[in-house]
């Protein structure tokens, strides 16, 4: 190879370091900052730093215990990297439901796709689908919580049962961008707040064990 087209290749690598390099510093920015502000809404809030692990917040919202991290699915690069939050406490509810927002991919519970689907037509926020063991009704909680939310909703996924509430939505480079974490933390705030929903009457079949979510990584 003549020696300019070694010299435009070196060039080109050279940049394509630098641009890759710049990316990659903007998105460690943004995660920090918007790590610290969920820290700063959270009582007891702290940025831990685990080891083999991503940088995460742990703290309380009223009566739950979260943890909030950034993390890459392989097998969904589309939602990927996307904002995770494991909210452990009292939940207003008495099976399982996962929501599923504006064409959200993937989801937190599998089992659930064997369930009833509600769609949630848009109004104030976007279109949203509900899907439990026993098909749900326009006032559940989780629908009423999320649909407060309003435009600050953005794709998604939030998943309720009532020892414990997961949530998944983008990741993006720009802070500003990133308000729909905050959405999910506020429904996920309401709902636990909301009187537990009357237990299923005596004689009525009991809701299937879904399987066990996994654990934030």
């Amino acid at each position: 190879m003549p020696q300019p087209w070694w010299t435009l290749g070196g060039l080109l690598a050279v940049a394509l370091l630098l641009v890759l390099a710049r990316l990659m510093g903007r998105s460690s920015r943004t995660r920090s900052t918007v790590l610290e502000e969920v820290r700063r809404s959270l009582h007891d809030g702290v940025v831990e730093h685990p080891s083999g692990r991503s940088t995460l917040v742990r703290g309380k919202l009223g009566q739950l215990e979260l943890t909030v991290d950034l993390q890459s699915d392989p097998a969904r690069p589309r939602q990927s990297p996307m904002w995770r939050i494991l909210a452990v406490g009292p939940v207003a509810l008495e099976r399982p439901i996962e929501a599923r927002i504006a064409g959200w991919e993937g989801w937190i519970d599998p089992w659930l796709q064997l369930g009833e689907t509600l769609t949630v037509p848009p109004s104030v926020g976007p279109e949203f689908s509900m899907h439990a063991e026993r098909m749900p009704t326009l006032d559940d909680p989780v629908i009423a919580a999320l649909r407060r939310q309003g435009d600050k909703l953005g794709p998604g996924a939030l998943h309720a049962r009532p020892d414990l509430m997961r949530a998944e939505t983008r990741f993006s480079e720009r802070p500003e961008e990133n308000r729909p974490l905050f959405a999910y933390l506020h429904a996920m705030a309401e709902i636990s707040e909301m009187p537990r929903t009357r237990p299923a009457r005596t004689g009525a079949r009991a809701a299937p064990r879904y399987g066990v979510l996994p654990e934030s990584r």
